[in-house]
């Protein structure tokens, strides 16, 4: 599963969830799945996109990526 976070970038993400924010993010899939997640509770292995802008359209435009990994953006 890909689930977009809105952040400034992977390390600015694992700030805040070490200060305990509460952090949502998206999965866009057509196959299943899609919705918001509470990133705190996604399962190890997940892939993060991380975004600051979106399209016009209003999808993420994702600027890095990351796999969570005991609850780390890595």
């Amino acid at each position: 599963m890909k689930v977009y976070v809105q952040a400034k970038s992977k390390k600015a993400l694992n700030e805040r969830l070490a200060q305990g924010e509460k952090i949502f993010g998206t999965c866009y899939s057509v196959f299943g799945g899609g919705g918001r997640y509470n990133v705190d509770e996604l399962p190890s292995g997940t892939i993060i996109s991380i975004f600051e802008k979106r399209a016009p359209d209003g999808q993420p435009i994702a600027k890095s990526y990351g796999t969570m990994k005991n609850g780390k953006c890595l």
